[in-house]
């Protein structure tokens, strides 16, 4: 502290002024304002909700062999995106590295653009491939 402050040549306390002071709070004032509108400048999209609702007897239909179309084989997703899977079934089920046990439900959002590829309960190739873009 003694570094920054002293005296001046006729004895008073070397101290930052008044005006020091408020040039100091306009400057940073204004780099909050300008970051804030440098990003909504920006145009990046709202995230988007998506809801999968998985019905109940979807496992049954499942293994009769029937094919039920609740998702398809590749998901698209942008980042920020959430994802809510509602498993209304018996059983549960996995989409990808997701798995939702029977009457829970799953709330994720997409922090890191990626391919994801895994085991899909939900199609009789047993496959997805989740894509998450950067925008």
């Amino acid at each position: 502290m003694e570094a920054l402050s002293g005296t001046t040549s006729d004895g008073r306390a070397d101290r930052p002024s008044k005006s020091l002071l408020l040039l100091f709070l306009v400057i940073a004032t204004s780099m909050v304002v300008g970051s804030l509108v440098l990003s909504s400048v920006t145009n990046q999209p709202e995230p988007e909700q998506h809801l999968i609702t998985i019905p109940a007897g979807t496992a049954a239909r499942l293994n009769a062999g029937q094919d039920v179309n609740i998702i398809p084989t590749d998901l698209d997703f942008r980042l920020r995106d959430q994802l809510t899977v509602v498993n209304e079934d018996s059983a549960a089920h996995q989409i990808g590295p997701f798995l939702i046990p029977a009457g829970k439900q799953l709330n994720t959002r997409f922090a890191e653009a990626a391919t994801i590829e895994g085991f899909c309960s939900l199609h009789s190739s047993g496959r997805v491939k989740i894509n998450i873009g950067g925008t």
